[in-house]
C-alpha cells in the first residue's frame, strides 16, 4: 500500500485532472516535494486562522489566502514545464 504524502494529497485534490503529471513530479523533484509541504503547512494555517476569533485572524487569513493562491500558481507552472 502506497502512502500518500498529506501536501501531495491537497495537491491531487486541488488538480485532479493531473494527477500523473503530479505524482510524477513530487517523485522526480525535490524542489516540488518542497512545494507540496508548504502547500499543506499553508492550508492548515488557513483552516486556523478560519476559525480564529482573534483580531488579526482576518488580516492572517488573507495573507494565507494569497500564499496559497502562489503555492497553486507554482504548481501550475510547475505542470505547463512539464507538459
Amino acid at each position: 500500500m502506497t502512502v500518500i504524502q498529506p501536501g501531495l494529497f491537497l495537491i491531487l485534490q486541488r488538480f485532479p485532472d493531473h494527477k500523473d503529471a503530479l505524482r510524477q513530479m513530487y517523485r522526480a523533484s525535490d524542489s516540488f516535494q518542497s512545494t507540496c509541504y508548504q502547500y499543506q503547512q499553508c492550508s492548515e494555517a488557513l483552516r486556523y486562522w478560519a476559525k480564529s476569533s482573534r483580531a488579526e485572524a482576518p488580516d492572517r487569513h488573507r495573507e494565507y489566502m494569497m500564499l496559497l493562491h502562489e503555492l497553486e500558481l507554482e504548481v501550475i507552472n510547475s505542470l505547463e514545464e512539464l507538459l
